[in-house]
């Protein structure tokens, strides 16, 4: 009650009191008359609720169901303008852990959320199969927005920065696909620093990385790490960062077994022409996931050529050495609602004003 009369304080307690319970008439006390907050037309209701964060909204759901209908709309629309935000941009950082610091970051084009439209009551509404209200919440906690990895696009080339007694390294050029030429580049290539965009190269090149185990190795390590960012005017400035991933995930460990199942399957897929496809995406075996939960995950293909037609091979004390191209990276869409609602708080707090101001400063002797 406390939180309604935070955002409602022309509303008294008594008014209030029993708005659950279903009784829309107006009691009389008196020469007035009291409102209860059901009384009041939903659009008000709607002004009232929407300050509201989603943490704060989801226990609200269970009051009545008219406050539950009302916060659904609301949480509805926050997935679909969270969704495809044009002002945020998601940076994907994939490597190898010996690769951390040589790769750069993705930019991850929207490519859209399955199951969500603009329709809450139509015949194409997510919730045409839920009985009444239960079940509805659960159908927008189970959507996932799918994003396309890319690489920066290139603007041009700088000449790159020399640092005293550093050794030079020379620019590889790159041939008319974009992947880098290993041969025909001699020593006399200038020293060159491409000038990244901020936007993506529109899916021109893969994204491949490759994973080695020795024989006997049980598993590699892979690190992915998602971060939501508002762009700003400036290449390569930032105006905010939110991390989708949280601090101890990230690092997968990409088992020997799964690589060769996922070989074969693909193998064979292409072998009779068919796509890999899965109805749920949280069943999706092609799916790396960073948490348990199952929030952020990249979508792989992988290849191996030389394990495909022995199905008697000795796995474990083979080497093995296999492409994982990454396709998607999927999102939970309430998990990224949470982290626009966290940049603009923290974009909010930014212009307080507060500053931090480091220094030396010499105490006045007394």
């Amino acid at each position: 009650m406390d939180i309604f009369l935070k955002y409602a304080p022309h509303l008294s307690k008594s008014a209030l009191k029993g708005y659950g319970s279903g009784n829309t008439a107006n009691p009389m006390h008196g020469r007035g008359h009291l409102l209860k907050l059901l009384d009041l037309p939903c659009e008000i209701l709607m002004q009232i609720l929407t300050p509201f964060s989603t943490h704060a909204l989801l226990p609200l759901t269970l009051t009545c169901k008219e406050v539950h209908n009302l916060v659904l709309r609301i949480l509805h629309y926050r997935l679909l303008l969270a969704a495809a935000a044009p002002e945020y941009k998601i940076i994907l950082e994939a490597y190898h852990p010996a690769r951390r610091y040589t790769r750069p970051y993705l930019y991850c084009e929207y490519l859209g959320t399955d199951g969500l439209s603009a329709e809450i009551d139509g015949e194409e509404s997510l919730y045409n199969d839920c009985d009444g209200v239960s079940g509805r919440l659960g159908k927008l906690g189970a959507l996932y927005s799918r994003f396309r990895p890319e690489h920066p696009g290139v603007e041009g080339t700088i000449p790159a920065r020399r640092i005293a007694g550093a050794t030079p390294i020379l620019a590889q050029p790159t041939d008319g696909t974009g992947a880098t030429a290993s041969e025909g580049w001699s020593q006399s290539t200038s020293l060159t620093t491409p000038i990244y965009l901020n936007a993506g190269d529109g899916g021109k090149r893969k994204v491949i990385h490759t994973i080695n185990l020795d024989g006997g190795e049980l598993f590699g390590q892979f690190c992915t790490y998602g971060s939501l960012v508002q762009l700003s005017e400036r290449r390569g400035v930032f105006l905010s960062t939110v991390n989708i991933v949280q601090p101890g995930q990230g690092t997968i460990r990409v088992w020997r077994n799964w690589l060769v199942d996922r070989c074969r399957e693909l193998y064979e897929a292409e072998r009779d022409g068919m796509e890999l496809d899965c109805a749920s995406v949280a069943k999706d075996s092609t799916i790396l996931w960073t948490d348990y939960h199952k929030n952020v995950g990249v979508k792989v293909a992988v290849r191996h050529r030389n394990l495909m037609h022995n199905e008697m091979n000795d796995l474990d004390e083979e080497t093995l050495s296999c492409d994982l191209e990454i396709q998607e990276l999927v999102v939970r869409t309430t998990h990224l609602t949470l982290a626009v609602e966290d940049s603009i708080a923290a974009k909010a707090d930014a212009g307080r004003g507060k500053a931090l101001i480091f220094g030396s400063f010499a105490s006045r002797a007394a």
